[in-house]
C-alpha cells in the first residue's frame, strides 16, 4: 500500500485517508483515490510487478490504498488474475480488428464485482470494520457476501425484489443478511445510504465508496500485462495496451475503474498510450448513453427495463466519471437492444467458449455493432470485457432458447431430431 488522498472528481477537494469518506462534502461528486506517483516510481517498475508470481490482483499492492489481507481470508486473496486469450472464431463475425476476452466470469463469485468488494473488505479489515452494506441487482452483493463471509465480516444485502433467482441463492448461501425491496436497484442504493449513516455501518455502495473503482481498475492494469505477453506488441521499459476496450456500463463505475487504472499507469510512465474506451449500455437503461448522445454531463434519470440486469441502473451513480472515461479516450457510449443482447449470448458461448449474463453479452452486440458500421478499423486490437457468468442468470439463457424439446429414448427419434 502506498500513500493516497481522495480527491473530489469535480471541484478537486482533497480529503486525507485516516477517515472513512466516501463523496464530496461540498458538491456531493464522486471521490477519486489520488496516489503518489513519486513513491511509487521510486521503487517499483513494471518489471519488477511482473516478476511477483502472486497472479491475483494483489500482486499491484503497490497501486492500492489497502494492504495485502493475510492468506487466511481464503478467496479473499485469490480474486483477479483472470485469463485473457484471444477470440478468434468470433473476429469474422465483425468488419474488422484482432478480439480479445478478459474472462473475469471465472473469479471466485463469477464476476468482476469481485475485485471491488475484495478492496472495499480488505479495507474494513484494517480499520477494524465488521459490518458492510450495500445495494446491488445480485452481482455486487453476492461478491460482498462472498468476501465478507472469507474474511469473517457481516454483509447486508439489499437487492430489488425481482433480482435474479441464481444471485439470491449466492447471497444466502455465503450468509450474508439478503433484504429484497420493492422498487428497484436506486431504490436500494438510497436506502443503504441512509442506514449506514444512521446504523454506523460501512456502506460498499457502486461508486458511492471511492474504493469500489480502485478495485475495479485492477481489471486494467491485468490486461495491460496480459497484452504485453500476449500480443507481440512491446515497448522498452513500459507496458503494451490494446487499441480500444468495450465494457458494460450501468452505474458507469467499472468503466471508470477502467479509467482510473489506465490514468495511473500513464501517469507513472509505465504505459505510452490510453485505450479508447467504449461503454456499452441496454437501450431499456441509457442514461448515460443519452447524455453521451445530447452531448450533455447533465444525466437524466430513466425508468430502466432491460433483460440485463447487472446494468439496469436507474440513476447511474458514477455517469460523469463514465462519461469523461469515454471522452477523454476518444471512445463513445452505445447502446445495444435486448434482442441483441440474447442473440449474442447465444453466440458468444458457442463461438469461443465463454457463457456469460446478459449484461456481458452485451458487450459483444456492442462490438457487432461498431465492427460492422466501420467504427473498428482493421487490424485494431479490441478487448472485450466479460463481467459475470451466464449461470447466475439461467432464466435469461434458457429464455434465449426455443427450441427445447423431449424425445422417445431411441436412436431414431435421436437421429431425427440432429437431422
Amino acid at each position: 500500500m502506498v500513500e493516497f488522498q481522495y480527491h473530489c472528481s469535480e471541484c478537486a477537494a482533497e480529503y486525507p485517508s485516516d477517515r472513512v469518506t466516501y463523496t464530496c462534502e461540498q458538491d456531493g461528486a464522486n471521490l477519486d483515490v489520488a496516489l503518489d506517483y513519486g513513491a511509487i516510481s521510486a521503487k517499483y517498475t513494471p518489471q519488477s510487478i511482473s516478476s511477483n508470481t502472486d497472479r491475483s490482483m494483489w500482486r499491484y499492492e503497490a497501486l492500492l490504498p489497502v494492504t495485502i489481507p493475510p492468506a487466511s481470508t481464503g478467496i479473499l486473496r485469490r480474486v483477479g488474475g483472470s485469463p485473457f486469450f484471444r477470440a478468434g472464431r468470433i473476429e469474422g463475425d465483425g468488419g474488422g480488428g484482432k478480439v480479445w476476452i478478459k474472462d473475469d466470469t471465472s473469479l471466485p463469485t463469477a464476476s468482476l464485482k469481485d475485485r471491488a468488494s475484495a478492496l472495499v473488505v480488505a479495507f474494513a479489515l484494517e480499520r477494524g470494520i465488521d459490518r458492510i452494506i450495500t445495494a446491488s441487482t445480485g452481482n455486487a452483493g453476492v461478491a460482498l457476501a462472498g468476501m465478507a463471509a472469507a474474511a469473517g465480516l457481516e454483509a447486508v444485502v439489499v437487492a430489488p425484489a425481482n433480482a435474479p433467482v441464481a444471485k439470491v441463492a449466492q447471497i444466502l448461501m455465503y450468509g450474508a443478511k439478503l433484504v429484497l425491496v420493492r422498487g428497484g436497484y436506486s431504490e436500494a442504493f438510497d436506502l443503504t445510504i441512509r442506514a449506514a449513516r444512521e446504523l454506523g455501518w460501512y456502506c460498499r455502495n457502486t461508486g458511492y465508496n471511492p474504493l469500489t473503482a480502485e478495485g475495479k481498475k485492477t481489471a486494467a492494469l491485468e490486461i495491460c500485462e496480459e497484452f504485453t505477453d500476449n500480443s507481440g506488441r512491446r515497448t522498452d521499459g513500459r507496458w503494451s495496451v490494446p487499441d480500444r476496450i468495450l465494457v458494460p456500463v450501468g452505474d458507469g463505475n467499472i468503466i471508470s475503474g477502467i479509467h482510473k487504472g489506465f490514468t495511473d499507469l500513464m501517469a507513472l510512465g509505465w504505459i505510452e498510450r490510453i485505450p479508447k474506451l467504449n461503454g456499452v449500455q441496454a437501450e431499456g437503461s441509457a442514461a448515460i448513453a443519452n447524455a453521451w448522445k445530447n452531448g450533455d454531463m447533465d444525466i437524466e434519470s430513466v425508468r430502466a427495463d432491460t433483460v440485463a440486469d447487472s446494468i439496469s441502473a436507474d440513476s447511474p451513480s458514477d455517469g460523469s466519471r463514465a462519461l469523461r472515461a469515454a471522452a477523454d479516450t476518444n471512445g463513445g457510449i452505445l447502446t445495444v437492444g435486448d434482442g441483441e443482447i440474447m442473440a449474442a449470448m447465444v453466440r458468444l458461448a458457442s463461438k469461443s467458449g465463454v457463457f456469460a449474463e446478459p449484461a456481458s453479452a452485451a458487450v459483444y452486440a456492442g462490438w457487432l455493432g461498431l465492427s460492422m458500421g466501420r467504427g473498428i478499423e482493421r487490424g485494431e486490437h479490441v478487448v472485450l470485457l466479460m463481467t459475470g457468468h451466464g449461470l447466475k442468470d439461467t432464466e435469461a439463457a434458457l429464455g434465449s432458447r426455443d427450441d427445447l424439446g423431449e424425445i422417445e429414448p431411441s436412436v431414431e427419434a435421436l437421429r431425427a431430431v440432429l437431422e
